[in-house]
């Protein structure tokens, strides 16, 4: 009961402190451009989660049916079928490396995207993402619809 609370409190945060995108120019990763922009992410429209691995297995198969669309205003949309789960997203640069936020979803399996992602690249068609925990290999791909 207490995890509930303390990341229902996670999530308040993080949405209040995400009304606008982060977006520097200063890029620490060198497969990001230094003129990439948090646009990038919302230009192209929706997006399939291509890949997801969870420290000893991909789970990419869980994200099947769920389409995502990252908004300019710095919210974000999973859309199952009929159903639509609201979170947040922004752009940080962290202990040197830029990062994507992610707060969606508080049960399997949306909650597992909840992160701060160092952004490995990004491109119009693919965001390729990982943890960064060096103890257990975490990785996330968006692919343009």
């Amino acid at each position: 009961m207490k995890q509930v609370f303390f990341f229902g409190v996670f999530l308040l945060g993080l949405s209040l402190s995400s009304c606008t995108n982060i977006s520097d120019d200063d890029s620490s990763s060198s497969n990001i451009s230094p003129d990439a922009t948090s646009e990038t992410l919302v230009q192209v429209g929706e997006w399939r989660v291509s890949y997801f691995y969870d420290k000893d297995k991909d789970e990419t198969s869980d994200f099947n049916s769920y389409t995502f669309r990252f908004n300019d205003d710095g919210t974000m949309e999973a859309v199952q079928g009929t159903s639509t789960v609201t979170g947040t997203w922004k752009e940080i640069n962290d202990d040197g490396f830029r990062k994507l936020v992610i707060a969606i979803g508080v049960t399997k399996p949306l909650s597992e995207l909840n992160d701060d992602w160092i952004i490995e690249e990004r491109t119009d068609v693919v965001i390729k993402l990982r943890d960064d925990n060096d103890e257990h290999l975490e990785a996330l791909h968006f692919s343009a619809l």
